[in-house]
């Protein structure tokens, strides 16, 4: 953003009715300028009628060998309840072999069906509805079923022995489109239930234990704003060795804009620790076991990328004179380098980078387009295809969704080891 759009967004930031108003409108009068739209330094592999999800999993398995994703065939609105998608992998050349292993209903467009690898093993899980309630289904690569969870996953622990559930019927009462479309939540007339909340999933057992409540949570140091609102627990993430996890406690209420706190804790839900910022927190990444960084909001300096220490108040600003906007992060194994994306910006255009944290030099090494209809109709439309980069094992190459094509498609691009080698990758 430039200075002038980052003085209205401020401005607006609180009323998301008002600043999506404004920016439709503001990107229909850029229509009307003429400038590139899609541009890139690498060879972009496009796989339409596919897409992953979200930027915190990683959709490639332990070999590098096969790719996750979901196949859908239906008109680009929002998931109703039973509509399905396909789950499977892509392996072979290039990534062009499609295999499917199953199919769900219980999905949306930002997090796909939390479609994840179980640890290093060859086994693939995601949520389903079985038309009572969401649960996990566990297959092998050739779609054979290994085991259904009682309960949704959120996350699965890099050793794949654990996984984190919420209740994702609950998040239709939120304003995102991370919600299933069917579903019943138990205590949805309940602001802060007494019941519902996180859990842990013993996942060669089965077995789930309630670590918190929602209530419990709302109790951890409340603040004013809490009071009468709608509370929810969303975005859990094992750190690198799966000893630590974080979620977001976020709270809404009608005519308002939402509040959301960091918070992390051991699996055991013990060791609790809520991160310093202004409620306000939207995209996370580990870097290491130790360093978490954010997307969020502090009192001192406002929107930005800030790298908090886990169990303290220390944190520091990240990239500041490279980033005035949110994005995706996630970061290379050795956690030098910073894959992120941003938003549509007036020409709609959207923008692939990375990001040396020792030189602190920004690259973007694509930028592309989003066509109108992606960006929906009414507020309610979640439908927007955002980048959501992630990386291979081996980070030798980034897989995004995008639909600079005209479709939602799977993409992949190959980066080169500038990553092993601290070279300088191509931007544009």
């Amino acid at each position: 953003m430039n200075k002038l759009e980052l003085l209205v967004y401020n401005r607006v930031k609180t009323n998301p009715r008002l600043k999506r108003q404004i920016r439709d409108a503001y990107q229909r009068a850029c229509d009307w300028i003429p400038v590139k739209r899609t541009v890139s330094a690498y060879e972009i592999q496009v796989r339409e009628g596919f897409f992953f999800g979200f930027h915190d999993k990683c959709p490639w398995s332990s070999d590098n060998t096969m790719l996750l994703a979901h196949r859908f065939d239906m008109p680009l609105r929002m998931p109703r309840a039973d509509d399905t998608v396909e789950v499977g992998y892509f392996s072979g050349p290039g990534y062009s072999l499609f295999t499917s292993v199953g199919v769900t209903q219980a999905w949306n467009w930002h997090q796909g069906a939390m479609l994840q690898w179980v640890g290093k093993s060859s086994n693939i899980i995601f949520n389903d509805f079985d038309g009572q309630q969401h649960v996990a289904r566990i297959v092998d690569c050739g779609g054979k079923a290994v085991a259904t969870l009682p309960l949704p996953v959120a996350a699965v622990s890099p050793d794949g022995k654990l996984a984190l559930s919420y209740n994702f019927a609950r998040l239709r009462g939120s304003p995102f489109g991370y919600a299933y479309a069917n579903g019943v939540d138990p205590e949805g007339g309940s602001h802060t239930p007494l019941r519902d909340g996180l859990h842990l999933i013993d996942i060669a057992r089965g077995r789930t234990k309630l670590l918190f409540t929602v209530a419990d949570v709302v109790a951890l140091r409340p603040k004013p704003s809490m009071q009468d609102a709608f509370h929810y627990f969303s975005h859990c993430q094992f750190s690198p060795s799966g000893k630590r996890f974080k979620f977001f406690h976020r709270w809404v209420k009608p005519g308002s804009p939402q509040w959301t706190r960091m918070i992390s804790c051991d699996p055991e839900g013990q060791n609790i620790h809520i991160f310093t910022m202004a409620e306000m927190v939207s995209h996370v990444a580990w870097q290491d076991d130790e360093y978490v960084l954010a997307y969020a909001r502090t009192k001192l300096f406002g929107d930005k990328y800030y790298l908090f220490r886990d169990m303290t108040d220390e944190f520091t600003i990240m990239g500041q004179e490279a980033f005035s906007s949110d994005g995706h992060p996630s970061f290379s194994r050795d956690g030098r380098w910073m894959l992120t994306d941003t938003y549509a910006d007036r020409f709609r255009r959207r923008y692939l980078i990375l990001y040396d944290t020792q030189r602190e030099k920004r690259y973007n090494l694509a930028m592309l387009y989003s066509p109108r209809q992606f960006a929906g109709k009414h507020i309610a439309d979640m439908i927007v295809c955002d980048l959501h980069p992630r990386w291979s094992r081996d980070n030798t190459m980034i897989c995004f969704d995008s639909a600079h094509t005209g479709k939602r498609a799977l993409c992949t691009i190959t980066v080169g080891d500038f990553v092993r080698n601290g070279g300088e990758p191509l931007s544009v």
